[in-house]
């Protein structure tokens, strides 16, 4: 079995270590501070996700504390294996060369960097996607038919993770059945054992779902069919976001590698191809159909970029002349670590800030003060506990309060279904309401409380820079359930 180049190797272990170290200084993200309300209370499923993540925020808790790094800690060490993951599919797929070079464009990928640092449910399905890959690209070498079954555990631990690994598991089937020389596996008892054992672990999403109304399923198999009109912008938006959390180099590579693999799989049904191409197209194709009618986050094709760094390591390979293979491989693997470190350091200390910058960062920064300067006022108010209407504003909250008063959401209280329930001595005392100004709904406070007396505006700050104002309530006398769906 052939092994990394040592230089490479030395790069994963030094790049998970600065990751780590980013991990540990850089503030929690809203979504990253909601999610670690879920591992508070470790459950079968949430609203808007699978489990996985959280039970990972959990562990990494137990193992480092409730910081930053303690929250994170999964995400750098699933960014130190994935890149020996990647290394080895695609050197069984390929060659050497092939996966020292797609290994390289996947540590400089920005998205990847970015998801080297934040815990998200992408950790644990871009690593169990990874995962799938590798026990197919074993199971294509050595015909072991025991490899079903690390596919199916890997499938069944990605539908854990996130619904799009959904898009994995079709690209398994999609491969059996394109490839006659994969018939023969039909009638392996270990095929149909690995379908049974990936269903087995996803259960307790089905069953958290049938308890809940199938409330998360809804909630994002509803956007398969949401949207507005045919437009152009939102495709135009992809191609910006790729061109961007890729590299843009590393991106035109992998776009050229793309065709390259498709039209390899479709002329001579090279295995190879065939298996690359079945685990990335259904995902893209169905990112690309959505731009039709509405938004595709950035983040979710991410699964698919270790991937895309192979395509690119391919185009790059079919460049006949040496010195510019080499140039362009300088330049897209320059670029990338360039724009990451950016990434980086701006997230620490931000490169250009003000008012007219739509900075997503901006949500890292000012929460410390501004939980001070409302517990201050909480107080001088006489209140018990802190009432919100967003879930990024609760979570937030909720992290600098872990040793204060409850932080509770009025509104969407599925998002908590998992959370032990509050004390209703505590929701019958007074409360301090505060919420981003630009998202106050008045009708929730004055259906739910007969006393609501405005105390003005707070203010989010870093430095000298204005990053959000709050509105400040003062709730009491509730009427009826203070907590409603």
């Amino acid at each position: 079995m052939t092994t990394p180049p040592l230089s490479l190797v030395a790069a994963i272990i030094a790049m998970a270590a600065l990751r780590m170290l980013v991990a540990a200084i850089v503030p929690l993200a809203d979504d990253e501070a909601y999610y670690r309300l879920w591992a508070l209370s470790p459950a079968m499923s949430y609203f808007d996700h699978p489990p996985m993540s959280a039970w990972m925020i959990a562990a990494g808790r137990w193992i480092a504390g409730d910081n930053p790094l303690g929250v994170r800690l999964a995400a750098p060490l699933t960014s130190l294996l994935g890149p020996f993951i990647l290394w080895r599919a695609a050197s069984i797929l390929f060659d050497r060369s092939v996966a020292t070079s797609s290994t390289w464009m996947a540590l400089a990928m920005p998205l990847l960097a970015a998801g080297g640092v934040l815990i998200t449910p992408d950790t644990p399905s871009v690593l169990f996607w990874g995962l799938t890959g590798w026990a197919m690209a074993e199971l294509l070498a050595s015909r072991n038919a025991n490899w079903w079954l690390a596919i199916g555990l890997f499938c069944g631990l990605g539908l854990l993770s996130k619904y799009t690994n959904l898009f994995v598991c079709a690209g398994v089937g999609v491969w059996v059945l394109l490839l006659p020389a994969n018939w023969r596996w039909l009638r392996s008892w270990q095929l149909w054992l690995a379908v049974a054992l990936a269903g087995a672990l996803a259960l307790p999403v089905l069953i958290w779902n049938a308890q809940h109304e199938w409330a998360s399923f809804a909630r994002q198999f509803g956007r398969v069919t949401s949207g507005g009109k045919p437009t152009v912008v939102y495709f135009l938006e992809f191609i910006g976001a790729y061109l961007g959390l890729a590299s843009p180099v590393i991106a035109i590579l992998a776009a050229h590698g793309v065709w390259i693999v498709g039209r390899c799989a479709v002329r001579t049904r090279n295995p190879s191809e065939v298996m690359l191409a079945a685990t990335m197209v259904p995902l893209l194709l169905y990112c690309l159909v959505h731009t039709m009618h509405a938004r595709v986050e950035a983040n979710w094709p991410a699964p698919i970029y270790p991937t895309l760094a192979i395509c690119a390591a391919i185009s790059l390979a079919g460049v006949a002349q040496t010195h510019i293979r080499r140039r362009l491989e300088w330049a897209a693997l320059s670029l990338g670590f360039v724009l990451s470190g950016l990434l980086y350091v701006h997230a620490i200390n931000p490169i250009i800030s003000g008012p007219q910058i739509r900075d997503p960062t901006a949500q890292l920064r000012g929460w410390a003060q501004l939980a001070a300067e409302v517990d201050k006022l909480r107080v001088a108010q006489g209140a018990e506990w802190i009432a919100t209407s967003s879930y990024a504003t609760t979570g937030q909250l909720a992290f600098q309060f872990k040793f204060g008063p409850p932080v509770v959401q009025l509104n969407e209280r599925i998002r908590y279904a998992h959370l032990p329930p509050i004390d209703e001595r505590v929701l019958r005392a007074p409360a301090l309401y505060l919420e981003l100004e630009r998202n106050l709904v008045l009708g929730l406070l004055t259906e739910r409380f007969a006393s609501v007396t405005s105390l003005g505006t707070l203010t989010r700050r870093d430095g000298d820079n204005t990053l959000d104002r709050y509105v400040v309530y003062r709730v009491a006398q509730p009427i009826g359930l203070v907590l409603r769906p």
